[in-house]
């Protein structure tokens, strides 16, 4: 028997497209097979959130059911859906075969063509389904989004389920990038013996065939983490902007890590003449930004224009001067930034594309940003790195050959909004600040645990804690990051008015 993987993307909510999508693919003439399996959400798409719930949209599925059995003359398909179920929302797979509609909850044994075949919603650890000791082979269909170091993990899984049961096992997990999540598109194969014998590549739409009769040889997953990270953040960039209906993305280029990196990422996903790079300059931004951000701009082939801000700012101060005459350094530093984000804004108008914000998890977490400014955007491509992480990945990139210059890995981090301003100013050298966030977001520590295990003064971890419960406010008004870690901040909902006893 030929059995089809398919790394299905589907569009979240659009059951008429997907349901379409799934036809094309029974239609398609190669790679022919008995049986095509998509993943679970695979006909309404994920995540849903609140449309999980709603009725309109989940009335669809009925109808699509029957476009798709009307082609399913000599291959079966299984695949997951969101359907109602006794007035209440509900997950399931359909096996479709000759315009019967099978419908699966949790799993099922289903006889096709003389084999015994598993299906089940979900993965091989799960616990909410009972192994078939009479089943052929196991198909687990899943939605489970991409964390970083998350996919070897799900291979040993498939590898010790096969092996404990004695059963060759399938995996085939959704594609696709929306509101921050990732979907990796995982496709794999075990043999009995607990073997990896098939592997699709992550991050990628393709069609993994498996042949019950064909002998394989054992393969394995190798992958540098930060290969594998790079490749997801690309990949998640890349299907936000085209679902979200454009092709170009827009962002300050500063001659900083965070900009950078990001420059890099957006040239990867989509290509370097489809992202508009901007340097914006004021009276405190020094030549060595300009220079190194030209550099990076002719490594990763990417369109930099310059913008200076000052007319604008002058401008803007003169409005007001009957007001307050002597703007405080604060009060200027905010102008500039939003000023340029209005520019940046402008430019994604024309150019139809999509304005990036390029903060990262560290700032983000302490409120190093200023609201409607820096981090104005409709995605934050880097939002969920460490800015520890993003020199590690920065320097990784820099492997073969120089890609982001050097000049911008070792130069201390800056917003450049007053002169010779340095983070460290007034916050901790990252390396320590980001052991701080990780002992706080992910061990959920108190100060004085954390000071111990940083070896650092209370004051310093309460001078940080202190800013992550203000900056809440400002963090609850910015763009989704692309998630992957098991502890985004985009997941993270406290109060604005509180008080934390550090």
């Amino acid at each position: 028997m030929q059995i089809n993987l398919a790394s299905f993307n589907p569009l979240a909510a659009d059951i008429t497209f997907n349901a379409k999508s799934i036809i094309d693919l029974l239609r398609a003439p190669a790679p022919k097979a008995d049986l095509l399996v998509l993943p679970e959400a695979a006909l309404c798409g994920c995540p849903l959130f609140d449309l999980f719930d709603d009725k309109r949209l989940l009335s669809q599925a009925a109808p699509a059911l029957k476009n798709i059995a009307k082609e399913t003359k000599d291959t079966a398909v299984v695949f997951g859906l969101a359907e109602r179920v006794n007035k209440e929302s509900s997950t399931a797979l359909a096996f479709i075969y000759k315009g019967k509609v099978t419908k699966i909850y949790d799993c099922e044994t289903v006889d096709f063509k003389g084999l015994h075949l598993q299906l089940v919603l979900g993965m091989p650890d799960d616990k909410n389904f009972s192994p078939d000791p009479d089943a052929d082979i196991v198909l687990f269909l899943m939605a489970r989004p991409y964390l970083k170091g998350n996919l070897a993990p799900r291979f040993e899984s498939l590898k010790k389920y096969a092996k404990k049961h004695a059963q060759p096992a399938l995996m085939c997990n959704l594609l696709g990038g929306g509101d921050g999540m990732i979907f990796d598109g995982l496709t794999a194969a075990a043999d009995k013996k607990g073997n990896l014998v098939l592997l699709g590549e992550p991050f990628k739409e393709q069609v993994l065939t498996y042949d019950t009769e064909a002998a394989y040889k054992p393969v394995s997953y190798e992958m540098p983490w930060q290969e594998e990270l790079i490749n997801a953040l690309a990949f998640g960039l890349r299907d936000y902007v085209h679902k979200s209906g454009l092709d170009k993305v827009v962002f300050g280029l500063s001659g900083g890590i965070d900009s950078a990196f990001t420059a890099a990422l957006a040239a990867n996903a989509l290509g370097g003449e489809s992202v508009y790079c901007v340097s914006l300059p004021s009276y405190c931004t020094s030549d060595l930004s300009k220079s190194l951000a030209g550099q990076l701009a002719r490594s990763l082939g990417v369109n930099l224009e310059e913008i200076g801000v000052m007319p604008g700012l002058t401008a803007l101060k003169e409005s007001f001067a009957h007001i307050v005459s002597h703007p405080k350094d604060a009060t200027e530093q905010e102008l500039q930034s939003r000023l340029r984000t209005t520019i940046l804004g402008a430019l994604a108008t024309e150019y139809n594309a999509m304005l990036l914000s390029t903060d990262d998890k560290s700032e983000s977490a302490v409120g190093a940003f200023i609201l409607y400014g820096d981090a104005g955007g409709a995605l934050r491509p880097i939002g969920d790195l460490y800015k520890s992480e993003i020199y590690e990945l920065a320097a990784y990139l820099n492997q073969e050959h120089e890609l982001i210059p050097q000049g911008i890995i070792e130069r201390a981090p800056t917003s450049e909004l007053r002169p010779n301003q340095k983070d460290e100013d007034q916050l901790p050298p990252y390396a320590a600040l980001d052991k701080i966030l990780r002992l706080y977001f992910e061990e959920q520590l108190a100060a004085a645990e954390i000071a111990k295990k940083c070896h650092t003064k209370l004051e310093t971890v309460i001078d940080v804690l202190t800013r992550i419960n203000a900056a809440e406010l400002k963090r609850s008004q910015t763009a989704p990051a692309l998630e992957v870690s098991a502890h985004p901040l985009n997941g993270v909902r406290w109060p604005v008015i509180k008080k934390i006893n550090l």
